[in-house]
């Protein structure tokens, strides 16, 4: 799975550079939180892509296991269980590959995002259109069924909305903008993950978004 996360990643790292550039983030002195970062290969792009901008990395992720590979590769970061554990403007760069889906109260969640991220930072979240998604339709109760995978299918102008009620300027693009990078074929697993078509297989990167989300600039 991390393998087919590299071209997504790669994209999100993308975003980063270009909103430091355009000054929407600081140029350098990044601390950066992954929220959801399983065993940590996001971060790791980063310090390896932009190493001399980025200070220090923070990671959330509820798992153990992958937590604490995480922490192994990466002594020197700091990694939570939590959003809720993350000190208050602790960061200035956010970013979340495919998590969002797992939370339940986005009201909450944003406030949260809102308590840690600095005045001067912004979010880079990543989500696909899971109720917009064919595939993903069919896969959740298959999840559901064999592991337990309890999830939400936000619609995308939902999120935006509730970052709005939380005081972010938000905006939505895709995160591949118009290039559609090819798709690695890989069979279900379980019986779910399979693509029943073509077109479907394709579009899922149709529908990644990317929401970015950004404090107001204070007065």
């Amino acid at each position: 799975m991390e393998r087919q996360n590299i071209p997504r990643w790669e994209a999100i790292v993308g975003h980063v550079k270009t909103a430091a550039q355009e000054g929407s983030v600081p140029p350098n002195s990044w601390d950066i939180l992954d929220i959801g970062c399983h065993t940590g290969g996001l971060l790791q792009m980063f310090l390896d892509t932009c190493g001399p901008q980025v200070c220090r990395v923070i990671g959330v992720e509820p798992l153990e296991i992958p937590r604490l590979e995480a922490a192994r590769k990466m002594p020197h970061g700091s990694f939570f269980s939590t959003l809720e554990e993350v000190p208050n403007q602790s960061v200035n760069v956010v970013v979340s590959h495919e998590a969002l889906y797992l939370v339940a109260d986005l009201e909450s969640w944003m406030k949260e995002l809102r308590r840690v991220l600095r005045p001067e930072g912004g979010a880079f979240i990543v989500l696909a259109s899971h109720d917009e998604n064919s595939a993903w339709l069919r896969w959740r109760p298959r999840l559901r069924e064999l592991y337990g995978h309890d999830s939400y299918s936000h619609k995308p102008l939902d999120i935006l909305a509730r970052a709005h009620e939380a005081g972010f300027l938000s905006y939505l693009s895709r995160l591949h903008g118009n290039e559609v990078p090819q798709k690695r074929f890989s069979p279900g697993d379980d019986g779910w993950g399979e693509f029943v078509t073509a077109e479907e297989m394709l579009g899922w990167f149709q529908l990644k978004y990317l929401f970015t989300f950004y404090p107001p600039n204070p007065a």
